[in-house]
């Protein structure tokens, strides 16, 4: 509130000499030995400086003081844009990931942490966001994209230009100096292909009757029956299966598309669930790893498994990734509707609202479907297993 009212410069009279009251917040009122009233703004940086604003009464009190509040709201403002601009590139880019980490997975959010302090913040993590250039995009990227991870580069790219977005909109920065970077196109990714009925038996022959261990059997077993990706499987608690409602529910945080799946459990992957608690002991993961019962059992150890004696699957491009495609691909020749089996391989709905309002669509359904599919897998595990002759 200031000194002066309205009424109080409205009655002030000259004097011999000029003088000035102060109303505040560098608000002054001059009052001329001519009589004239003048208001003036003091202005101290970057140098003492009066203003003039007007003479009264064209210029009313409210009027001045609304004059200098817009003048100070302004000043305000572009010294809160100077902060923002000597931002370091590496605490807008943390702000960045920590505002959009609740859309994605944590498997997601773990990949964007780890591509920004080893591939991104060792060349501009301390670098003012604002005096970022395209060059050093490039120098970022051109690394990335030597050790030939070009999907990586352009994953990486996108998610700097996520960041120069933010930046602008938050004022930390006025251009986005990915937009002048190239990314060179990798190969169209070549997906794991879809085993037919026969490479699929000999495939289990062969494994079933190798030196794997047991519990490296069952977890191969255990993807191709519930149709999981295989983090999804390996990061499996005993706490996420229902043995009596026989479901396994993932949660967001864990599924590629950030929307919780339930999969219903058969008789067989009930039992084999059940069969790993003799490896796992005490762990809650119902894969846990070998050597660290807290963690869970590395996500390549099937894949190992399975391809490096296997030259012939290799020659096929296949992977156990391609169970997946492998049982979509039966179902579909077995008569199954294809809604049925996109939902159990968690493929995202084109209608998000419904997508995401019922994660369990479809559930008896696939029951049903999941049950013939591990009737047959079961018997081909079966008929690949080796039969104990007894002697006597």
């Amino acid at each position: 509130m200031g000194t002066l009212t309205a009424t109080k410069v409205e009655k002030l009279k000259p004097d011999e000499k000029d003088y000035r009251l102060h109303d505040g917040n560098g608000l002054y009122l001059v009052v001329r030995k001519t009589g004239t009233k003048t208001f003036m703004h003091r202005i101290r940086k970057p140098r003492d400086t009066f203003q003039k604003i007007g003479n009264y009464p064209a210029v009313s009190l409210a009027e001045a003081r609304a004059f200098v509040t817009a003048k100070q709201l302004k000043k305000d403002q572009v010294e809160s844009a100077i902060d923002r601009v000597d931002e370091k590139f590496c605490d807008v880019a943390y702000a960045w990931a920590d505002s959009i980490k609740g859309n994605y997975s944590q498997e997601h959010n773990r990949k964007l942490r780890v591509a920004l302090e080893n591939d991104i913040n060792p060349y501009i993590g301390n670098k003012h966001i604002a005096a970022v250039t395209s060059k050093d995009i490039y120098k970022i990227l051109k690394p990335i994209e030597d050790r030939d991870a070009k999907h990586m580069a352009i994953k990486i790219k996108g998610w700097l230009h996520a960041i120069f977005k933010y930046a602008i909109r938050n004022l930390n920065c006025e251009n986005d100096p990915t937009l002048a970077v190239d990314v060179a196109r990798p190969k169209p990714i070549q997906h794991s292909v879809a085993l037919s009925d026969a490479q699929l038996k000999r495939l289990f022959n062969e494994f079933e009757n190798s030196t794997v261990q047991h519990r490296t059997k069952i977890a191969n077993r255990l993807l191709v029956l519930t149709m999981l990706r295989t983090a999804e499987l390996f990061k499996t608690k005993y706490s996420d299966i229902d043995f009596d409602k026989k479901i396994l529910v993932i949660g967001r945080e864990r599924m590629k598309r950030g929307i919780a799946h339930v999969v219903p459990l058969s008789d067989y992957a009930i039992e084999l669930f059940n069969e790993m608690r003799q490896f796992s002991g005490d762990s809650e993961y119902v894969f846990p790893h070998p050597k660290d019962k807290n963690k869970n059992m590395s996500l390549t150890t099937v894949y190992a498994a399975v391809l490096v004696t296997r030259p012939w699957l290799r020659d096929l491009k296949f992977s156990p990734h391609g169970y997946r495609a492998t049982s979509s691909t039966m179902l579909n020749q077995w008569g199954y509707r294809s809604d049925i089996i996109e939902k159990q391989l968690a493929h995202s709905s084109s209608d998000k609202v419904r997508g995401s309002y019922n994660h369990a669509d479809y559930l008896d359904e696939r029951r049903v479907m999941l049950q013939t599919w591990s009737d047959y897998i079961q018997d081909i595990v079966k008929k690949a297993t080796p039969k104990i002759i007894n002697s006597n």
